[in-house]
């Protein structure tokens, strides 16, 4: 069977700034995570994150819109896009905090985010 590519975009806006993780899982799997346009850091993945990647990716589930009730306390720390592409696919999710609050439906999409995001953490 041919494998492809897969490139992961995980772009986060909080409070005080603006945080992207960029993912390709090639011959190299790599993941750079950047302030603005500066890129922090990049590091290699071992095959063991490679597999819990794609575990995940595996698992996502599309988030159907669910009509809640608006709660004015309801206000949104963070707002999230995530993008997964390959050759035979394309994914795209926007979220906010409060979406997570009220609802499930972005469960399998957080996940990924959650691992991206520690993933993205240096051991230094």
């Amino acid at each position: 069977m041919k494998t492809y590519p897969i490139a992961i975009e995980l772009t986060v806006w909080f409070d005080l700034g603006l945080s992207q993780y960029e993912i390709a899982l090639d011959e190299t799997p790599t993941i750079s995570v950047k302030k603005t346009d500066d890129v922090l850091h990049t590091k290699g993945l071992s095959l063991a994150e490679v597999d819990l990647l794609i575990e995940a990716i595996e698992t996502l589930k599309v988030p159907v819109a669910e009509e809640t009730e608006a709660n004015v306390t309801d206000k949104s720390s963070s707002s999230y896009e995530l993008i997964v592409e390959s050759a035979h696919f394309s994914l795209e999710y926007n979220w906010e905090t409060a979406d997570l609050e009220n609802s499930s439906v972005f469960a399998s999409v957080e996940k990924l985010a959650a691992l991206i995001e520690v993933l993205g953490v240096t051991s230094e």
